[in-house]
């Protein structure tokens, strides 16, 4: 199912991108976008915390979305479909959506490396210092540095502080971004036990389905209509009625497809049923030229 797939596919997309912009694009909108970071050996510019609460809102309305599709799906194929060919395919989304929620779960700790959310903020108070000094100086003459050992000291792999930035503004940078996989995380466990309520629907449809077994119809099913429909015109078959005494061929079309299996609508049979249709002619016709005669009831009683 196309609707399944795609949420499915929503779950597993990698959101932090996001949140990034290349640090090399030629336009960088630093009203939203502030803190620079590495990520996956690559610079980028993060969006502000204000910014990451609006995409994060859209993101997950729009997997809401999908997952209300996928259900809704689901229901209406389970209606129309035997109950029989259902079995595979709940387990396999089961197993699938779980696959995701580990991914997921390992999501949540954002200043992990196994979780997709982690980047290194690039803000070396030790590099930005010495960079700036040097600058300073250099530009007025106050102390030459040797180029090649400014170059040396500028490329050495100098261990990586917290942030320069103040702790509370990195908890709450963590805060917004493991919300969203937190998120994704409710929203893909609900889905999983929406599928196993409806694996027992299944398996409950199937039992009915082997205490009260249908009698499959292996006639035309333009057939089934004009046959049990002159048996209940004959008085074989007490066929429901509506408040005038005469058979109601809606409710009754929906007991035979409640007891046979008959590859035909309701609608459909319903017509077949009724010898005031065209469709209950047309089957009268090849019928009355087969010379096929049911007597009423009264007849052989």
């Amino acid at each position: 199912m196309k609707s399944v797939n795609s949420f499915i596919k929503a779950l597993s997309e990698n959101y932090y991108f996001e949140f990034l912009t290349d640090a090399i694009a030629e336009e960088i909108d630093f009203h939203r976008y502030f803190l620079p970071v590495n990520y996956q050996s690559h610079y980028y510019y993060e969006l502000k915390i204000n910014e990451i609460h609006l995409k994060r809102r859209e993101i997950i309305d729009n997997v809401k979305k999908l997952y209300q599709n996928a259900l809704s799906q689901i229901y209406i194929e389970l209606s129309s479909q035997d109950p029989d060919n259902f079995d595979s395919f709940l387990a396999f989304n089961i197993e699938a959506v779980k696959l995701q929620l580990k991914i997921l779960r390992a999501d949540f700790y954002v200043d992990d490396k196994q979780s997709r959310y982690f980047s290194v903020i690039d803000d070396n108070p030790n590099l930005q210092e010495l960079i700036a000094r040097t600058n300073d100086r250099t530009s007025s003459n106050e102390l030459e540095i040797d180029r090649k050992i400014f170059d040396l000291i500028s490329v050495s792999k100098f261990k990586k502080v917290e942030s320069i930035y103040y702790l509370g503004a990195i908890y709450e940078r963590s805060k917004a971004l493991s919300f969203l996989p937190l998120s994704l995380f409710v929203i893909g466990h609900d889905f999983v036990v929406q599928l196993k309520k409806i694996q027992q629907i299944v398996f409950d449809l199937k039992e009915e389905k082997l205490v009260n077994p249908k009698i499959n119809w292996i006639g035309k099913k333009t057939h089934i209509g004009y046959i049990l429909g002159t048996l209940a015109l004959n008085g074989f078959i007490d066929a429901p009625k509506n408040k005038n005494g005469e058979i109601n061929y809606t409710a009754y079309a929906k007991l035979i497809k409640q007891n046979f299996n008959a590859e035909i609508s309701e609608e459909s049979l319903r017509k077949y049923l009724n010898p005031e249709d065209d469709k209950f002619e047309e089957n009268k016709k090849s019928f009355d030229k087969a010379k096929y005669h049911l007597p009423n009831i009264i007849e052989v009683s």
